[in-house]
């Protein structure tokens, strides 16, 4: 598949943001709004996660490979979509939602997204950046053991993404209607957690499906009650 550009449309939706975020300083251009997203080629997006789910970026890629070879088609696909981004050290885009469609652009050839800057720390030390973006529940300094990491070891790049069977279980289990999507960040790494401290590596590699059906068993327990999503305990 050649490689795809898009080209930036007039007007995009915009998700609402957790309240944490709208007190990041966002830039100034007088020539278009905060809100108005930009074209950014997706090596300039930065992770701040150390995983996906890869379940869930092949369910993006199919989308977007449906629509990649028709460049109208996936701009109309990506202009619903803008992917929020904070704006930090080294002109880098902070991605704080959309990994998963990310890597399926990039798993696609598709050359740029489009991003929603809300907030900008570009002038900030390496080091102060990393804990506001913190103190925002910004980041999820995770590898895919979900082991925890310095931030400056997350991913450099969208491509360095690694899968975590774990977050292919909670994706499994919400698709599966065992809780309900969530917007606070990160929600469904909370889920990956839960699991992980209960299921076997080795059954979630081995045996998916039956990891799969001890996952929405234990997501309508009251253990998982303190998680985002929660919808009750099975009679």
């Amino acid at each position: 598949m050649p490689t795809v550009s898009v080209r930036l449309a007039s007007s995009m939706s915009a998700a609402p943001l957790p309240p944490s975020l709208l007190a990041l300083p966002v830039p100034r251009d007088k020539r278009r709004r905060p809100e108005d997203p930009i074209l950014v080629p997706l090596e300039q997006l930065r992770p701040t996660q150390g995983a996906v789910g890869m379940k869930a970026v092949a369910a993006k890629r199919e989308k977007v490979a449906r629509r990649a070879e028709c460049s109208r088609k996936i701009e109309r696909y990506l202009e619903k979509r803008p992917i929020p981004a904070v704006l930090g050290p080294g002109a880098g885009y902070y991605i704080i939602d959309h990994h998963h469609l990310s890597m399926a652009l990039h798993q696609n050839e598709v050359a740029e997204a489009f991003v929603r800057v809300i907030g900008d720390l570009s002038r900030l030390p390496r080091g102060e950046f990393w804990r506001r973006m913190a103190e925002r529940g910004c980041l999820h300094p995770y590898d895919h053991h979900g082991r925890r990491i310095h931030p400056s070891a997350l991913p450099s790049a969208i491509r360095h993404l690694k899968r975590d069977a774990y977050r292919d279980l909670s994706w499994s289990v919400r698709e599966a209607g065992g809780f309900v999507k969530s917007d606070q960040p990160y929600a469904e790494f909370r889920w990956a957690q839960f699991f992980r401290s209960r299921l076997p590596r080795t059954t979630v590699l081995r045996d998916f499906e039956f990891a799969h059906d001890r996952g929405m068993m234990l997501a309508r327990s009251e253990a998982a009650a303190h998680l985002p999503g929660f919808i009750g305990i099975n009679d």
